[in-house]
């Protein structure tokens, strides 16, 4: 705000993305606080961890800026067709709630990309993969659901999943 100093707000935006890491690291806070965190959505979160996640994906990369642009641009399209998927199904969201929703659930690739920069090994890089892919799916489920009428959920995730398999497999190559 205006008339708060400017330590004051970065402690409070840093706060914000600490309780919105959490609700998408740790499984405890998976059920019942989706609505409340979609609908206290930010974008410093992120836009830190997309450009963490590309920059590290490009860091091993033979063409980095093309790899880099690749990923910031499927997390961008993916918001797009995040929010044009739920609106189009009946649910309830923005654009920019997609676009935190899928910055911060993209947290598990961030750290399964940094962790295949340190081995070459296919089996290990598939098998951290598939973790987070899984991780961060399983992350935006009661987020997305909390935007969707219940007979509709598995129809507005589907996509979101396969999103993050796509960003799994530049992690994998």
């Amino acid at each position: 705000t205006l008339d708060e100093t400017i330590w004051a707000t970065v402690r409070r935006d840093c706060a914000v993305v600490r309780r919105n890491c959490a609700a998408v690291l740790l499984p405890m806070n998976w059920g019942a606080n989706g609505a409340t965190r979609l609908r206290e959505w930010d974008l410093w979160g992120p836009l830190a961890f997309v450009l963490t996640l590309s920059a590290t994906l490009s860091g091993g990369a033979a063409n980095a800026s093309e790899t880099f642009s690749v990923v910031f641009a499927t997390v961008g399209l993916g918001a797009v067709a995040l929010t044009a998927n739920v609106l189009l199904l009946g649910g309830k969201i923005i654009f920019l709630q997609s676009v935190a929703l899928l910055g911060y659930c993209v947290v598990p690739l961030c750290l399964a990309s940094a962790l295949c920069l340190a081995s070459e090994n296919k089996v290990y890089r598939f098998i951290v993969v598939a973790a987070a892919v899984t991780w961060s799916s399983k992350a935006s489920v009661p987020f997305v659901s909390a935007a969707m009428p219940a007979s509709r959920r598995a129809l507005a995730v589907y996509p979101v999943m396969l999103m993050y398999v796509f960003l799994g497999w530049l992690c994998v190559a």
